[in-house]
């Protein structure tokens, strides 16, 4: 048979126990206080702004035609490259030999899968550094076709990016371009990330 509890145990239970629920109610408290902060007006806010720091828009009335203009964008760079008529007229040749002339290893908007890879013929958006080891490229002027090159392996694009197949190395993809859209007069780079 059980002894009745004395009654100085008796009395260290129930403290015990109602220590236990004072510790129940404060983490259920610190527990509280991120969930309810994260349904603020301040936290969406914040939720803006560093979005915002991944989109970027540039006046399409300042990009000049065969020329780079270069953005800092993601940690790194974006390059807005202005293609003259005969880049746009080069860019529908099929008689380019290019490594991946459908860009279907290429990082870029499932939209942007043309022979332009880009939102506008006019504009081309894209992250100018090749993929083997993530050298800058270079703006060519001098020549017809080849508009961009890269110093590390040598390599050559034309105007929407693309690799000439016999140029670099043989695991160079053409130059990854981000989402990018013209509204009102202004190019905007967006959220999305390429793989480099």
């Amino acid at each position: 048979m059980h002894e009745p509890a004395s009654p100085s145990s008796l009395k260290r239970r129930q403290l015990l126990a109602g220590l236990m629920k004072l510790l129940v109610l404060i983490g259920l408290g610190f527990m509280a206080v991120p969930l309810i902060s994260s349904f603020s007006t301040n936290s969406i806010d914040e939720k803006k702004s560093a979005a915002s720091r991944w989109v970027i828009t540039v006046p399409v009335a300042e990009l000049v035609e065969g020329e780079v203009k270069e953005l800092d964008w993601a940690g790194g760079h974006v390059w807005v490259y202005s293609r003259t008529v005969a880049d746009i007229n080069v860019l529908n040749s099929p008689a380019l030999s290019l490594r991946d002339i459908h860009s279907e290893k290429s990082d870029q908007p499932e939209t942007m899968k043309t022979a332009q890879r880009s939102e506008s013929p006019q504009y081309f958006v894209f992250i100018p550094r090749e993929n083997k080891r993530n050298c800058q490229v270079s703006l060519v002027k001098a020549d017809d076709k080849v508009r961009f090159t890269e110093p590390c392996y040598g390599a050559k694009y034309d105007a929407a990016g693309r690799v000439f197949k016999e140029s670099g190395h043989p695991e160079q993809q053409n130059l990854a371009v981000p989402v990018h859209a013209i509204e009102d007069g202004m190019l905007k780079i967006g959220i999305w990330m390429p793989k480099i």
